[in-house]
């Protein structure tokens, strides 16, 4: 019976375990896409022509200023206060700003991820957890990888 107890347990935790990194990995990359936009513009008068689907001179100017061309932008409307110019950069605007990112398409994202797998297999030792076989790996690689795409794309629809 206690080992049945045990074995549930420590199937629950090789379950847990991958999940919560997974969502610590999502967690890490949203804070670090969002910590460094391109540019702060502290000047939202620009909003008005970002709706009409202009670029206004002032804001163009400034993203030349730092090496990003806007040859033949298209200006796509989001929800809110939201832009997307070529597919490529995403501007945001709250009550005073605008805040330029390059859209978050990366496959730096996926290291970080990859990191943390990797990361679990020293957590399992120490927590007296033993991973022997290949498909449980796989099983750790996939639930980790699954729940850092699903919390990174989750946090992005937040503020995008």
């Amino acid at each position: 019976m206690g080992n049945s107890r045990d074995e549930y347990i420590a199937g629950l935790k090789k379950t847990l375990i991958p999940l919560l990194f997974g969502i610590l990995a999502g967690v890490i990359c949203f804070t670090l896409y969002t910590s460094q936009p391109i540019m702060v513009i502290n000047d939202s008068s620009a909003a008005a022509y970002l709706d009409m689907g202009v670029i206004p001179a002032n804001l163009s100017a400034m993203l030349e200023a730092r090496g990003i061309t806007l040859d033949n932008a298209t200006v796509t409307s989001v929800k809110g206060h939201k832009w997307v110019i070529n597919n490529e950069y995403v501007i945001r605007c709250d009550s005073t700003r605008l805040e330029v990112y390059r859209s978050p398409v990366s496959g730096d994202w996926l290291l970080i991820a990859l990191l943390l797998i990797i990361i679990q297999k020293f957590v399992y030792p120490v927590m007296h957890i033993r991973i022997e076989r290949t498909l449980d790996w796989a099983t750790v690689v996939f639930v980790t990888a699954f729940f850092w795409f699903i919390s990174f794309t989750l946090l992005l629809a937040l503020i995008f």
